[in-house]
């Protein structure tokens, strides 16, 4: 499976989207499962293999990854990760 870095556009400018060092991230065969160390919490995201975590330790923040186009369900899925605290969007540099 090919996946490329999730880019959106926040105001006209470019973002990616990282996943905290404190949230585990799990491949399972419904999506992605996601556990945040802070509060114990489980979040189970049906996306097939729609959706990756870039390589990297644990504890470090890893690129969230694409293999399909988004679409508006994508987007709206990126919003509520983050206000879970599960993901954060970072502006592109360069």
């Amino acid at each position: 499976m090919t996946t490329r870095s999730i880019i959106g556009t926040d105001a006209g400018l470019s973002v990616r989207y990282l996943v905290p060092g404190a949230v585990r991230v799990r491949r399972e065969d419904f999506g992605l499962l996601f556990y945040d160390s802070r509060s114990t919490h489980l979040t189970f995201v049906r996306c097939g293999e729609s959706l990756a975590v870039g390589p990297g330790a644990p504890s470090e923040e890893r690129e969230l990854l694409f293999a399909r186009p988004c679409h508006p369900a994508v987007a709206r899925l990126l919003d509520a990760l983050q206000a879970k605290g599960l993901l954060r969007a970072s502006r592109c540099t360069g």
